[in-house]
């Protein structure tokens, strides 16, 4: 049976990674779901004024642990573009992934739940490292709603509300890669939700774009002892503070 999408899906790629769209367009149209393919932002390309324009190197070296490389800037402007669409289109909720993903059957189910999903601001549909709850909310017979101390820092895949996009523009410009931001949410008065059992999994055989156009890392590899610690901690106070949404 197809499934009509009550809401957009957008599939984040590089248009040098095809085989990776190949991918994720054979497991949606398995599924029958609709989506739109989304032209990621290639780091490498931009010019220095093109990053100077959205990226504070100045509030990178106060708010985090190390410099963004081209890889992460590219990939938060990529994700930028898919929320600045929302406003533009007043899309009221999307789904937004990005192209490493494995859908599980059960991601069919959450289009089900559109009209509960748009009163949150961001929902993870994907979580690597299985990060506890502080709360759970049941949702239906498939799935619970859960919220955070501790947020899982990817992008993977998550439902966005047009009033989740908004707040996620807020910032002028960007210092921290896309999933880090999420960890700080209240910075933005940001929601963030997870939902489990988790639709889509991390697809172990293929390396992330990032550490590929970064020569086989993920990130900047130098910091400093007191830079890092610092950001630790504003890490840890942010997450003995607060937690990431109220259910």
């Amino acid at each position: 049976m197809h499934i009509n999408n009550s809401c957009p899906v957008y599939i984040i790629n590089l248009d040098c990674a095809q085989d990776r769209m190949a991918n994720m367009h054979e497991q949606l149209i398995n599924l029958n779901i609709d989506y739109t393919r989304i032209s990621a932002v290639k780091g490498v390309d931009l010019s220095e004024a093109e990053i100077n324009q959205v990226y504070s190197s100045t509030l990178n070296n106060q708010y985090f642990r190390a410099g963004l490389s081209l890889g992460e800037i590219g990939c938060y402007m990529s994700h930028r573009n898919v929320w600045r669409k929302m406003v533009a289109e007043n899309i009221a909720y999307a789904v937004i992934l990005e192209d490493d993903m494995l859908l599980t059957p059960q991601f069919r189910e959450i289009f089900q739940y559109s009209d509960t999903f748009k009163h949150y601001d961001l929902i993870k549909l994907a979580d690597n490292r299985d990060h506890q709850p502080k709360h759970k909310k049941q949702l239906g017979d498939d799935f619970e709603l859960i919220n955070f101390t501790k947020i899982p820092n990817c992008a993977t895949g998550y439902t966005l509300s047009l009033a989740g996009a908004k707040k996620l523009l807020a910032r002028e410009k960007f210092y921290r890669p896309v999933d880090i931001d999420m960890q700080f949410c209240r910075e933005l008065n940001l929601s963030v939700f997870g939902l489990r059992p988790y639709p889509i999994t991390e697809n172990k055989n293929m390396v992330s774009n990032i550490v590929t156009l970064n020569g086989g890392f993920h990130g900047k590899k130098s910091t400093s002892f007191i830079r890092n610690i610092k950001y630790r901690v504003h890490l840890w106070w942010h997450r003995k503070n607060y937690i990431s949404g109220e259910l």
